[in-house]
């Protein structure tokens, strides 16, 4: 035994001794052998990634704004799973269509992200400050008709075009069936009562368009659709994470509507002290109640759903051509939620034209 024992620690120790002069030798003859090829430089993170990873608060404070805005919640994300939702209800899918222009994406996103920095941004692109540049500024058609551009070229400096970005998801969807006559007569049979222009609308009315032009009423324009972008007023004056920067929200119970944004020596002189200036919200939200009353009236609209009507059972039921764009437009104000805000005049007068459209009195 101790013999066999001798043998082994002899045989172990003359293996270790090979095995060390074998590392030895491809030291040496790695040492001695040519050089390769230069590898591509990095990036030095004193010059680049320190222009935003630093001791500032800056990043720090938009993470805390962004992360109590209804983009971050990610609420609706099981709908990213559908190819038609997730351009607008997943990162993902925002930017698949922004590269190939399409209104859907190829398949559903299962495993979807909310909407975040990297979506609206082009981060860790070059590397520098220049990355909190937004991803795209510019026009693009509309979903509900590729004959309709969309080109909101408000705002300064740098935000100029930069509502476009947020455009390309807060628009109308296309609906089925879709009235070509605003006036017409012609029976269309609606076969969902979730029929209409869906949910966040808000830049067709800032840009005023997308309505229905009812008895050839004419619509105007109020000065927020050629001056401000969106962020002006959603993305200004932070008040901690409850209202302005990242959180993109305009009021709060807490504080308030968030006028700090619309005082200054080009805008609203007068500091005012809420978005209801000069009573323009109390109109605007007095008319479209009663549209909604008008409507239901008709037996068009549900009140208890806000949804379209249909036959019991919900099945099929027909409207007028003239109804389905009255129903449209208040749809559209309705989902806007700004009570006029984003564009007084053209929601002014397409209320005013919808309401008499709809009574038959014309204008």
């Amino acid at each position: 035994n101790t013999m066999k024992k001798l043998t082994f620690l002899l045989f172990a120790l003359g293996m270790l001794i090979a095995m060390s002069n074998f590392l030895v030798s491809c030291t040496k003859q790695g040492d001695t052998g040519p050089a390769g090829p230069q590898g591509v430089p990095g990036h030095d993170a004193n010059a680049t990634c320190t222009q935003c990873h630093n001791f500032a608060d800056t990043l720090t404070a938009k993470i805390f704004q962004y992360n109590a805005s209804q983009h971050a919640t990610g609420s609706t994300l099981i709908e990213a799973t559908r190819n038609a939702c997730a351009p607008c209800h997943s990162s993902q899918g925002y930017v698949e269509c922004l590269a190939t222009g399409a209104d859907t994406t190829a398949a559903g996103i299962v495993d979807a992200a909310p909407i975040n920095c990297r979506t609206c941004h082009q981060i860790h692109e070059t590397y520098t400050a220049a990355d909190w540049a937004v991803k795209t500024i510019a026009p693009f058609t509309l979903r509900m008709d590729h004959s309709i551009t969309m080109d909101l070229e408000g705002g300064d400096g740098k935000l100029k075009g930069t509502a476009n970005l947020c455009a390309r998801c807060h628009q109308a969807r296309s609906t089925s069936p879709f009235p070509t006559n605003p006036d017409g007569t012609d029976s269309l049979s609606v076969t969902s009562n979730r029929w209409g222009p869906h949910h966040g609308p808000e830049s067709l009315l800032l840009a005023g368009k997308g309505a229905f032009v009812i008895s050839g009423a004419t619509y105007g324009n109020s000065p927020h659709r050629d001056h401000a972008a969106c962020i002006t007023c959603h993305g200004g004056y932070a008040q901690g994470n409850v209202v302005g920067g990242h959180t993109f929200r305009m009021s709060d119970p807490s504080v308030g509507d968030n006028v700090t944004v619309c005082k200054g020596s080009t805008c609203h002189t007068d500091n005012p002290t809420s978005f209801d200036i000069d009573g323009k919200q109390t109109e605007i939200a007095g008319l479209l109640q009663q549209l909604r009353v008008a409507l239901a009236t008709a037996s068009i609209l549900d009140t208890t759903t806000d949804l379209v009507k249909l036959k019991p059972g919900n099945k099929p039921k027909n409207y007028t051509e003239r109804q389905l764009a009255v129903l449209w437009n208040y749809y559209l104000i309705d989902a806007d939620r700004s009570t006029g805000v984003h564009n007084y005049q053209y929601i002014y007068d397409l209320l005013k034209a919808s309401i008499n459209g709809l009574s038959g009195k014309g204008l």
